[in-house]
């Protein structure tokens, strides 16, 4: 008698067990679907942090150089405007001509200089990360379409593939070769004019910092410039 009740609950457990996995395997396809659009969101809002610090990345890169050009090519009206800030900044108060006498001129373009090449190795990092994101969501789209079995017309899921491509304006594109364009004349006008001034003022020291500082810091420039085009387009 205690067998057969074994027996029994065995058989009806063997059976609800069985319903449980034929549940459960039904209801596979909606779980991954779930885990794919949850790690769409995430990667989603990852994005736009580094979006974020893109955008703030180049302003700032852009505000320095522009600076440095302005330092380099005309120091009589902005070395003065150094020394008022660097006053207000340390907290000193007395004469700023002495003060402008004081600081030392070439040294201050090189600091800048330093700057721009961490600036600039960030934006590369940056950008590429974000243009490779956002083609991996592209792709990540597609495949979140293939698990709901959406029709082609369907525009769901497709706001970082098919949907953004074919209603991004055309100028928008051209965009980023405005920026590519104004960066590195910038950049390649401080550095280039860093360099001749360093030389001609026969400071040979400052002029090795300005190649081994200012030569990686043009190539991480046209790194960025190469991935930002190539990598904006759409996935194939």
């Amino acid at each position: 008698m205690i067998q057969s009740q074994r027996g029994g609950l065995d058989y009806f457990s063997i059976l609800i067990n069985g319903k449980n996995k034929m549940a459960r395997r039904s209801d596979a396809p909606i779980a991954i679907t779930q885990i794919l659009v949850d790690h769409y969101e995430n990667t989603y809002q990852l994005v736009l942090r580094f979006w974020d610090e893109r955008n703030r990345l180049f302003l700032i890169l852009l505000a320095i150089i522009v600076f440095g050009v302005l330092l380099t090519y005309a120091p009589n009206e902005t070395f003065p405007l150094l020394a008022i800030l660097m006053s207000k900044l340390i907290g000193i108060e007395g004469d700023m001509r002495s003060l402008q006498e004081s600081l030392p001129f070439a040294l201050v373009q090189s600091v800048l200089l330093l700057s721009i090449f961490y600036l600039m190795v960030n934006l590369f990092h940056r950008s590429v990360f974000v243009l490779n994101t956002y083609m991996y969501l592209g792709l990540l789209e597609k495949e979140i379409r293939s698990s709901l079995k959406s029709s082609d017309k369907s525009i769901s899921f497709s706001r970082e593939s098919s949907f953004y491509w074919r209603t991004r304006p055309k100028l928008l594109g051209s965009v980023k070769w405005f920026y590519i364009f104004l960066l590195g004349t910038l950049l390649t006008s401080f550095i280039v004019g860093k360099v001749v001034l360093d030389f001609s003022s026969q400071i040979y020291s400052l002029v090795a910092v300005d190649l081994l500082v200012g030569i990686p810091t043009l190539i991480f420039f046209f790194g960025y410039a190469f991935y930002s085009a190539s990598l904006d387009r759409e996935n194939s």
